[in-house]
């Protein structure tokens, strides 16, 4: 199955305005701007993009920064002197100093500073470069996988320290799922964070094999006629029409611009070459049920991404 993109031409654009006027409405949630957001360090080669990002982010939702460094076995001066050091870069913005955690595993700590500080966004730094390589490529680190196992709040993964990275904010990409209940969630903060000055971007992606293993999970012979180019094209717009709607109607009421776009292939793949790419802010719907294959290719789109990762 290629995974070239399918030109926006006419036929495509009319069938999404058909599938998006004959759509069931999606409200989107309305959700408010958090007054506190936990900036996590860990003394990381990625601790100045994530001051960069949370520097960013703060001033967008005018939110206290409360900063934190999760790494166990630091003693109190190196501490104060490390956080200092990041809150100097955070000019211009209130920030708190989250109290030292007690807990050994770093994730422990950061789901507690969080807690205790009452933060509704976390940010935090996710393995890359050097990291990375010693890591390898099926791996997050346990820190930044333990965390996103247990947090109920948008998570914002610091990755490579791109040269874009200061404007990261202006070009996200929401990559959703046409069937996933967190999708509107997802689009509302991303609105919300982002504003109306953004370039939006909305990418459904079109995955034959994932689509061919949901056929058979539900007992169901494989279709291979539902598999070609143009049968995935067409049942994806028009399943996908009422979160189109809703992103198109937003993005008309506040003058923001918005592109829709619907891509064959790899869905990991494809989702983390498109935001690298495109230096883009990486919005994903992350699902609650953690244990699901949706969640597991979340994840994959996250190890293979070098830009900011929003988890939703």
């Amino acid at each position: 199955m290629s995974d070239t993109p399918l030109d926006d031409d006419l036929h495509e654009a009319m069938a999404r305005f058909s599938a998006a006027a004959n759509a069931e409405k999606v409200e989107l949630p309305v959700i408010e701007p958090p007054a506190k957001v936990l900036v996590a360090f860990d003394q990381s080669n990625q601790d100045d993009s994530v001051a960069l990002l949370a520097k960013q982010v703060c001033t967008r939702y005018g939110a206290t920064a409360v900063l934190t460094l999760a790494t166990p076995g630091i003693d109190v001066e190196t501490r104060r002197k490390h956080l200092e050091a990041m809150q100097a870069k955070l000019s211009g913005l209130t920030c708190e100093i989250a109290p030292q955690q007690d807990d050994e595993d770093p994730a422990d700590r950061i789901i507690d500073a969080k807690r205790d500080s009452g933060a509704k966004f976390l940010i935090m730094p996710a393995p890359y470069l050097e990291d990375l390589n010693t890591l390898g490529r099926d791996s997050l680190g346990s820190t930044t996988e333990r965390v996103l196992a247990r947090a109920t709040v948008p998570v914002l993964l610091a990755r490579e320290a791109r040269d874009d990275l200061s404007s990261a904010l202006d070009r996200p990409l929401i990559k959703l799922h046409v069937r996933q209940r967190e999708a509107a969630k997802a689009m509302s903060i991303s609105f919300g964070l982002c504003g109306k000055s953004a370039a939006y971007h909305m990418l459904f992606v079109v995955d034959a094999g994932a689509m061919a293993e949901a056929m058979a999970l539900l007992g169901h012979d494989v279709d291979e006629s539902k598999l070609t180019d143009q049968a995935l094209l067409d049942d994806a717009q028009a399943a996908a029409g009422s979160l189109v709607a809703a992103g198109q109607h937003w993005a008309t009421d506040n003058g923001a611009s918005l592109n829709v776009s619907f891509k064959i292939g790899s869905d990991p793949d494809v989702t983390a070459r498109e935001a690298n790419d495109g230096g883009h802010l990486l919005v994903l719907p992350c699902p609650a049920d953690r244990n699901s294959s949706a969640y597991s290719r979340a994840l994959t789109v996250l190890r293979l991404s070098s830009v900011p990762v929003l988890m939703v």
